[in-house]
This record gives structure tokens, C-alpha cells and sequence, in this order.
């Protein structure tokens, strides 16, 4: 004798919503880091413009100086606060 028990749950709808939401922060993260990646690209090659002959004492009279770059690590990331509207 053979006995078998089909018990049919609720489908969860809040999962898909936690799926865009994770998504969502993914790419907002990804599109970050792209910017940053980009503004590093520009003030390297700005920063080595600076050293260059011709320009370095042009930058000297302008008083210009070296930009830093950014840079993000985990222990800067705060923890992101996310409000969910019921």
C-alpha cells in the first residue's frame, strides 16, 4: 500500500518583487562603478597631463593640482536601507 500527500502552497508573489528589487540594486551598483571607473580614467590621464613638459609649467601658473581618484571598498559601503511600500 502505497500513500502519497500533495499539499499545494500559496503562491508567493512577494518573491518576484525581491527578485526586481535585488536586480535593481545590482545594476544601480554596476552603473556605479562604471562612473567611478570612468572618472578615474579621466583624472589619470588629467593627473599625467599635469607631468608633461609643456603643461606642467602652464599648470604651475594656474595653480592647478593632481586629482585623487576614487576608489570604493567594503568597509566604506554602508549598509542600504530599503523601505518596502505595502
Amino acid at each position: 500500500m502505497l500513500r502519497a500527500i500533495i499539499e499545494r502552497y500559496p503562491d508567493l508573489k512577494a518573491s518576484e518583487s525581491f527578485l526586481r528589487l535585488q536586480q535593481a540594486l545590482v545594476d544601480a551598483e554596476q552603473r556605479i562603478a562604471l562612473a567611478r571607473d570612468y572618472f578615474n580614467e579621466i583624472a589619470t590621464f588629467y593627473n599625467t597631463r599635469l607631468e608633461i613638459v609643456p603643461d606642467r609649467f602652464v599648470a604651475g601658473l594656474a595653480r592647478l593640482h593632481p586629482a585623487t581618484l576614487m576608489s570604493a571598498s567594503d568597509f566604506e559601503r554602508a549598509p542600504v536601507q530599503v523601505k518596502l511600500a505595502s
